[in-house]
């Protein structure tokens, strides 16, 4: 690149950010690239989400020492469920099964903080984990280039965006203890595909950072003291 990206009708500094309107157009412009150069950067070559639903039940820990031990079961009538944590990792990258699509296998773990209630009363709090949740997913996975060869790529990865959970108590005749809940986790997950190229791309110049703004103070203060930079003058009455 030849220098700072500069606008042509202005001379300042180009920052990122919306293109102004024209007064002509009304419309959003961009004014002219200036070169173009080529970039090393990471393409994303395919992604998609997917939202899981994983439906478990899992026992009441009441053993010696357990959560909740020596907790009277048969009060709980509410449970109450967050997700602590929730990733997802990719197990398996399949042979390309026709033209570089190859099934992408994650896998999701889920760790679950459940409480339960008697009215508004807690009861007793455990964590469950689910780690045995696979699905599967296909995606156009190229090969490695010639030029970077394996540390080019591709890279296949998978993040949990969102995630949300809803626990309830087993159904039980009135009095009977509950042993069991039932919970539903919901997970929003990107699978992607990348790898690093080389783009040749029309560019302004490099970017130049924007002056830095001055902090708000906390507390306002006098600038200058004008009463506290001299010392008091004796006051003279008239006589």
């Amino acid at each position: 690149m030849a220098g700072p990206a500069i606008d042509p009708v202005t001379g300042e500094f180009l920052q990122p950010g919306l293109c102004p309107v024209s007064e002509y157009t009304g419309m959003r412009e961009c004014p002219p690239t200036t070169e173009k150069d080529c970039l090393l950067v990471e393409k994303v070559f395919d992604q998609c989400f997917k939202e899981d639903i994983i439906v478990r039940q899992f026992p009441i820990p009441t053993g010696p020492g357990a959560a909740c031990h020596n907790v009277d079961l048969s009060r709980v009538d509410r449970v109450v469920c967050s997700v602590l944590s929730a990733e997802c990792e990719v197990v398996d990258v399949s042979p390309p099964v026709t033209d570089n699509i190859r099934i992408i296998t994650v896998r999701q773990d889920v760790e679950l903080q459940i409480e339960l209630f008697d009215d508004s009363i807690s009861l007793c709090t455990f964590t469950e984990t689910i780690s045995d949740f696979f699905n599967q997913v296909p995606l156009y996975v190229p090969p490695p280039g010639v030029m970077f060869g394996p540390a080019g790529g591709p890279f296949v990865f998978c993040e949990v965006v969102n995630s949300t959970c809803f626990c309830s108590p087993e159904t039980v005749p009135p009095g009977d203890p509950v042993t069991q809940v039932i919970c539903t986790v919901k997970i929003c997950k990107v699978v992607e595909v990348t790898a690093f190229v080389k783009l040749l791309v029309p560019l302004y110049g490099y970017c130049i950072p924007r002056p830095c703004e001055a902090a708000p103070q906390q507390i306002e203060i006098e600038c200058p003291p004008v009463d506290s930079l001299f010392p008091p003058q004796q006051e003279i009455e008239d006589p």
